[in-house]
């Protein structure tokens, strides 16, 4: 382009007077379009995203100061529609409703906005300034139409065509003078290709994200309303805009100059697992989705592009590419964010360490959840193992346990059974304790030698403890003088005593029945007589035990994980163990290679732990120290193997 300060002033066109015969004609002059409407047409064609287009009809109203607003998909007339109300100022209030719709038609390219001051801009969270937010319907629809009302006056309409340069202004046949202000803008002849994103939920989702700092900065209830959704597909839906969580960045304000607006920031290290980068915003509008895409500012780099932090940086005074309002233009606004981000890029980087240091050295809860919901099962489908710590005076709703597949398949497939439905509730017939005799049955298979008569009885679990309304199984084990599994055929008669609830027990079962709790928590006993094969002599031996049985108030509010511990991680860098039991605690040694190189990796860590958490209940249960040194050797190969699957 020529400076036209080097130029005399010569007019509009006039010549330069040569200086020479050879030398060369210079003239200066202005810009001119030499259509403009393929001009305009340009313009509406650099918006592709119909998002994007109803998100510039929705910052009008916002602009307008609105409170609610809606946006509808509808069918009217054969057409399918997009109508969006608002109960904002309307359409520059000032000037008379005709002037103020003929002043939108016949101004492309120059906004009202435009005249803001920066201070102005971010207290009224405007963004517009091109004035050509109207020409996005493009990428919508064929037709756009604006109706507008003020108070004792008839409403009128603007009507534009896509790919058309008229415009026409006329008044709405058989509407009577308005009570009240509104303004509704139509959208008809949606284009096919538009349909598939306007759906309530992915058009919610998607003005959550580009209008969040606009959402949450006013006080405006935006509404996406779907008629023409089918089935199950959500059809109405507020607009809520996301409110990061995790660990919090201490610098929520950064100045760039006197007299200038501020950098706000939240920042956030994600805890939810979506990875959300860094977005950056201009007056509450989405401009970048990510700090990827501003290398021309020379952001593109840590600590903004780590995959742990998540958040929003809003700079106001941000220049944006008109249309479609992605990406930053490079010039003395950016170059002062770029250079006020980086005096905070040392602080940002050890915050981020330091967190990624703490994560290291804790099992997030979620990890632990998966851990507790896994063992509860365990320890219901097989009670002869112990709990690592007991539950404390809450007690958690309980599962009902299926068979335990090692002694007893037949009983699973009989009941059909499965650890994963929830717990069955007690009746009311369960409310006196009642005593079940059992058809007599084979025991579990006899040893080859042949065994002497009956002559005690063990029950196993050796404690229950379960939550009002729940059911727990036990199983009686006959024994003869050498604690040897008696070979004869038993009878069982098994009672519940000073308890409210029942035992229950189907024919053919043997001695395996189910607990069912009552409403009453109390503590009492469940009590087994067990009658063995008559005796020469024609006498039957018996033996009689029992076990404790408390039952205890349900509290929906203490997860499945009542009486497994939360791994207590402990730094031994010269001990060899991995896991142990001491006292009330499981502790973990968070130094041990093993775990190490599973710390950082979600799913082989759970894993990891699991495994520790199944040998430890396996030693404390059997109480014999030999099967430590085989137990750990497993988990040495299956650890290594996990981490190269």
């Amino acid at each position: 382009m020529v400076d036209q300060q080097t130029l005399p002033d010569l007019g509009e066109s006039g010549p330069l007077s040569p200086k020479g015969k050879d030398a060369p004609i210079k003239r200066r002059g202005k810009l001119t379009v030499h259509d403009p409407f393929d001009l305009i047409r340009w313009l509406a064609m650099s918006q592709p995203d119909p998002r994007k287009a109803v998100a510039e009809l929705v910052q009008n109203g916002l602009d307008a100061g609105a409170s609610e607003m809606t946006i509808e998909r509808v069918r009217r007339q054969g057409t399918s529609r997009l109508v969006f109300k608002d109960n904002g100022d309307g359409i520059i209030p000032e000037l008379p409703l005709d002037q103020a719709l003929r002043y939108l038609a016949t101004h492309i390219g120059h906004s009202r906005k435009r005249k803001l001051t920066p201070q102005e801009r971010q207290e009224l969270m405007t963004q517009g300034q091109y004035g050509i937010g109207l020409l996005g319907f493009w990428s919508l629809g064929e037709f756009l139409e604006i109706r507008a009302s003020r108070p004792g006056q008839s409403p009128l309409r603007l009507r534009l065509q896509r790919n058309r340069p008229e415009f026409r202004i006329e008044g709405l046949p058989g509407a009577p003078a308005a009570t009240s202000r509104q303004t509704e803008v139509i959208v008809s002849e949606l284009h096919k290709e538009a349909m598939p994103v306007l759906g309530a939920r992915r058009l919610s989702d998607y003005l959550a994200t580009e209008l969040r700092g606009q959402l949450l900065a006013r006080e405006c209830r935006l509404v996406v309303h779907d008629r023409l959704a089918r089935g199950r597909t959500p059809k109405r839906l507020e607009v809520q805009p996301r409110r990061f969580s995790g660990v919090r960045f201490d610098i929520d304000r950064l100045e760039v100059g006197a007299g200038e607006p501020s950098i706000a920031l939240d920042l956030f290290i994600d805890a939810s697992g979506q990875r959300e980068p860094v977005a950056l915003y201009a007056a509450g509008t989405l401009v970048a989705e990510a700090f990827g895409e501003l290398a021309p500012l020379g952001l593109d780099h840590a600590p903004w592009t780590n995959q742990r932090l998540t958040g929003v940086v809003d700079y106001p005074l941000l220049t944006i590419a008109p249309g479609s309002r992605r990406g930053v233009l490079p010039n003395a606004s950016s170059s002062a964010l770029a250079r006020a981000l980086q005096t905070i890029e040392p602080r940002l980087q050890h915050f981020l360490a330091q967190e990624t240091e703490q994560r290291d050295e804790e099992v997030d809860p979620a990890t632990v959840k998966r851990l507790r919901k896994a063992f509860h099962s365990v320890f219901e489908q097989l009670p002869r193992y112990e709990l690592l710590t007991r539950p404390d005076a809450r007690v958690a709703t309980l599962k009902p346990a299926a068979a335990d597949l090692e002694h007893e398949p037949a009983m699973a497939n009989a009941e059909q059974l499965d650890p994963g439905v929830a717990s069955e509730p007690a009746s009311q017939e369960l409310a006196q304790p009642l005593s079940v005799e059992l058809q007599s049955s084979t025991v579990p298979p006899a040893p080859l030698a042949p065994t002497k008569p009956l002559h005690a009885v063990t029950i196993k679990p050796q404690k229950i403890i379960m939550a009002t309304g729940t059911t727990r199984w036990a199983t009686a084990t006959p024994l003869d003088v050498d604690g040897r599994v008696t070979d004869g055929k038993c009878t069982y008669l098994w009672r519940l005593v000073d308890l409210d609830g029942k035992v229950e027990g189907q024919p053919g079962t043997g001695p395996r029945i189910k607990v069912l709790a009552g409403t009453e928590p109390g503590i009492g006993t469940l009590r087994v007589v067990v009658e063995g094969t008559k005796g020469i002599d024609g006498s039957r031996p018996t033996a009689t035990t029992e076990i404790t049985v408390e039952i205890k108030e349900r509290d929906a509010s203490v997860g499945s994980g009542a009486g497994i511990p939360r791994p207590d991680l402990v730094h031994d860098s010269s001990g060899s163990w991995r896991s142990r039991i001491r006292g009330s605690q499981w502790q973990v040694n968070a130094s041990h290679p093993s775990y190490r190189a599973v710390v950082q990796k979600r799913a082989l860590k759970t894993r990891y732990l699991a495994l520790l958490l199944a040998k430890d209940v396996v030693l404390q249960s059997s109480k014999n120290p030999r099967f430590e040194e085989p137990l750990e050797e497993l988990i040495k190969v299956y650890s290594a193997a996990d981490r190269g699957l």
